[in-house]
């Protein structure tokens, strides 16, 4: 007995330490995937090798400025001594399509045409091919390992299908000084649809203006790739001169075309006099608030018209504006930039055009070019009761959840109403039934009741019968003993 109880204890003892190790076992490797969900990707140690046999150096000197020229079907490998899970490229101009072979497999890359390009490699590689379509420059190739990428590693959305605001900088670098405050807000904080569109671009010009661009949109938190119009940078001292360089119809046609294209529901231009006087920023301010009245005629510029349809801008604001007066709070903590207000990040992302800090251009929103400063210029929704650019307007994002929550409800309905067409069917059928049952019923109660009545009667008439027959015995007896006697 005494045995027998030792047997049990040590049984139950060594029960709870094998749950106990399982246990452990499983708080382990939880923390162990919590610990991969938020592992830091690195950059990987890579040698970089063309297959004409090309000095590579420029690739990972971390400058715009410095590029390496690869011919047609050039192929550059790259390889690393740990795995690598992306890659980063930095192209001087926005590339044609491209291919990547790894582990076997060959991915088409490219089709976006962005000039900063990342491509993550999901199954891991130690050894990459990029194989070039066409003659191409190259800035920069960077390798990552596992975990999260850090912040300046771009990784671009394609450029909006409908967005729900649409900003037109003159130049790289005015959507942040005079435009910051409503990309931080919406773009950064609010997660809208923004699409950016630069007039100027600078491929003939200060190439690294167009990376410059790039890297202070994603810090200010766009990621809709923009848009840049086929417009060099030419100094325009006024409107004229503007006009005469750029050629107003063919600015209001771009113009024109972008909404068009876009469809935003609000649009967010320059100043009406270029700020600080700028001719070309007087240009796009003048082109805008003429295209938002036209872009719905389907007979002025009818290509766009014939490619995008029409459309017409619901709000449209203007920097410095006189009327109708909208001021953003750019001063609120912002929670997706870690409690930084819209001029706090406004003015990170203008650190990011370095090549322009020599000028005197600062981001704020107290000074004479504020970055909140706005005005309605034309609504079809009303006015501004507050300082919110999206009043009175539900995001395109939101429209689609609604019409989706809409469609499901309106399915809803018609599973309900099917379940209770089915289910009335199913009453009526089992009504009939019953019916036909009842019927049926009451018809073998009337056959059984009609047996028993006939039986009554023919018992009756048997009765019936036999008492007449049995008076006429009596009778005939009675006449039989009237005779007797009689004799």
């Amino acid at each position: 007995m005494n045995k027998n109880i030792i047997y049990y204890f040590s049984g139950t003892i060594m029960a709870l330490f094998l749950m106990l190790c399982v246990f452990n076992s499983d708080v382990n490797a939880e923390t162990i995937a919590n610990d991969n969900t938020t592992l830091q990707a690195t950059k990987s140690e890579v040698s970089i090798k063309t297959s004409a046999g090309k000095a590579t150096s420029a690739l990972q000197d971390s400058s715009y400025s410095t590029t390496i020229s690869c011919s047609e079907s050039e192929q550059i490998i790259i390889t690393s001594k740990d795995m690598m899970q992306g890659l980063y490229i930095e192209w001087a101009k926005e590339p044609s399509q491209w291919t990547l072979t790894y582990n076997g497999q060959t991915m088409v890359c490219g089709t976006q045409g962005f000039l900063h390009e990342y491509v993550a490699i999901p199954d891991g590689a130690t050894t990459v091919t990029m194989t070039l379509s066409k003659s191409e420059k190259i800035c920069g190739i960077t390798a990552y390992s596992a975990g999260v990428l850090p912040t300046d590693v771009e990784r671009w959305k394609p450029v909006c299908e409908k967005a729900d605001i649409l900003v037109l900088s003159t130049h790289a670098d005015d959507e942040i000084l005079f435009l910051g405050g409503v990309l931080a807000e919406y773009a950064g904080q609010e997660k809208l649809a923004v699409q950016v569109v630069y007039f100027s671009n600078y491929y003939n010009g200060t190439v690294i203006r167009e990376h410059e661009k790039l890297d202070g949109l994603w810090a200010v938190g766009v990621r809709n790739y923009p848009v840049t119009g086929n417009f060099d940078d030419i100094y325009a001292a006024d409107l004229a001169s503007a006009e005469k360089t750029f050629g107003y119809d063919k600015t209001l046609s771009f113009v024109v075309e972008q909404i068009r294209r876009f469809k935003p529901q609000v649009c967010v231009g320059q100043d009406t006099n270029g700020e600080y006087g700028h001719g070309t920023h007087m240009l796009t301010s003048k082109a805008l608030q003429e295209a938002i009245t036209i872009s719905m005629d389907g007979t002025k510029y009818p290509e766009s018209a014939e490619k995008y349809g029409v459309h017409d801008v619901k709000k449209t604001y203007i920097h410095m504006y006189p009327e109708n007066k909208l001021s953003l709070d750019c001063k609120k903590p912002l929670s997706e930039f870690g409690g930084k207000n819209a001029v706090e990040v406004a003015s990170a992302a203008y650190k990011k055009h370095v090549s322009q800090q020599w000028c005197w251009f600062y981001v704020s929103d107290s000074y004479e070019y504020s970055c909140a400063d706005f005005g309605l210029c034309r609504t079809t929704v009303g006015n501004n009761t507050g300082n919110d650019m999206m009043e009175h307007i539900i995001s395109y994002q939101e429209q689609a959840r609604q019409e989706l929550e809409a469609q499901e409800q309106a399915k809803l309905q018609e599973k309900q109403q099917l379940e209770a067409q089915e289910q009335a069917s199913k009453l009526e059928v089992e009504s009939v039934a019953v019916r036909q049952q009842n019927i049926q019923t009451d018809k073998n109660i009337f056959k059984i009741v009609m047996i028993f009545a006939c039986v009554i009667i023919a018992i009756g008439l048997i009765i019936v019968l036999f008492i007449k027959n049995k008076n006429k015995n009596k009778n005939k007896n009675r006449m039989q003993i009237k005779k007797n006697r009689r004799k």
